[in-house]
């Protein structure tokens, strides 16, 4: 059988810390949930967080699902439609590209 290790005092306050932390957060109604985004909206949401005097993630996301909530139906609606970034493909691309399409029309041709 394996020997169950006894707790180190230290290990014992940490773990009397966070029952606490949790049941602090349970009565208040506190829940964890994670929010995963690509890492090219960050140094965007750093913008707006320092525009606005924001200083945590955290409130950024709160104060989105509350005005999100908050909103009417068709306001909700605005709101989650997806918007994208207007992207021009740089001439270096645009010109291979066409330069290979030529290449596979003129070999197709030849068929």
């Amino acid at each position: 059988m394996a020997e169950v290790q006894e707790l180190t005092e230290e290990a014992k306050k940490q773990r009397r810390k966070r029952e606490k932390a949790a049941a602090k957060d349970a009565a208040l109604g506190i829940e964890k949930f994670t929010v995963e985004c690509a890492g090219v909206f960050k140094s965007d949401v750093k913008k707006v967080m320092a525009a606005h005097g924001i200083n945590s993630q955290q409130e950024v996301h709160q104060l989105l699902l509350m005005n999100l909530i908050a909103a009417n139906f068709d306001t909700q609606a605005k709101m989650l439609r997806c918007v994208t970034t207007p992207y021009e493909i740089p001439e270096k691309v645009l010109r291979a590209f066409y330069e290979k399409s030529m290449a596979e029309r003129a070999r197709d041709a030849g068929d």
